[in-house]
């Protein structure tokens, strides 16, 4: 069975995994936290999504490559783990996203989101996006050259590296059920 990847706080609360604009008004305290990971990048929550036609705000960020990998990639290389990868993993059964609107994400560009700060385009190219089918979803299992390349670069500017650069996600429209799913420390 092939699976998609969340990272949680130690102060998640409920059985669904809320995208960001939906915590704002159910659990403002938790926005704030999750919000200030977006400074110098605000504009990536309004980006529209190509194919489901949503804000990015609107979509929880399920990762395609188990967040073990990229522990294990920042320690052979020398650089710090993120704030992201000090958080619980949660395994989704792709099952659980049948029937609903979401697309996957390529991620092979610098734009904003990845590149805050560094005069990168404030939109990722359309071409990186095709809508999400259950029966073609295929795990990633290793590490992304691109993302190496990109701890590299980070480690070598002496610049913090964010957790998720370069790889493929799928981005959901809406809350996702996640009771009865382990949630197992990082």
């Amino acid at each position: 069975m092939a699976f998609v990847y969340h990272l949680v706080a130690a102060d998640f609360r409920g059985e669904e995994l809320l995208p960001i604009n939906t915590l704002r008004d159910t659990y403002p305290d938790i926005y704030e936290v999750e919000r200030a990971k977006y400074e110098g990048r605000e504009g990536v929550l309004t980006y529209q999504v190509p194919f489901i036609d949503v804000p990015w705000g609107d979509t929880v960020n399920l990762s395609a490559l188990d967040p073990i990998h990229l522990a294990q990639t920042r320690k052979e290389l020398g650089v710090p783990n993120s704030r992201l990868l000090q958080r619980r993993i949660i395994r989704i059964p792709v099952d659980r996203l049948i029937g609903r609107n979401a697309v996957v994400y390529n991620s092979a560009t610098h734009w904003i989101n990845s590149s805050p700060g560094d005069g990168a385009p404030l939109s990722p190219p359309d071409s990186e996006f095709e809508p999400f089918d259950v029966t073609t979803y295929a795990e990633q299992t290793e590490t992304p050259p691109l993302h190496i390349e990109y701890l590299k670069r980070q480690r070598d500017r002496d610049e913090y590296a964010l957790g998720f650069v370069f790889v493929r996600h799928v981005l959901l429209e809406g809350p996702i059920d996640i009771a009865g799913l382990d949630r197992s420390p990082f």
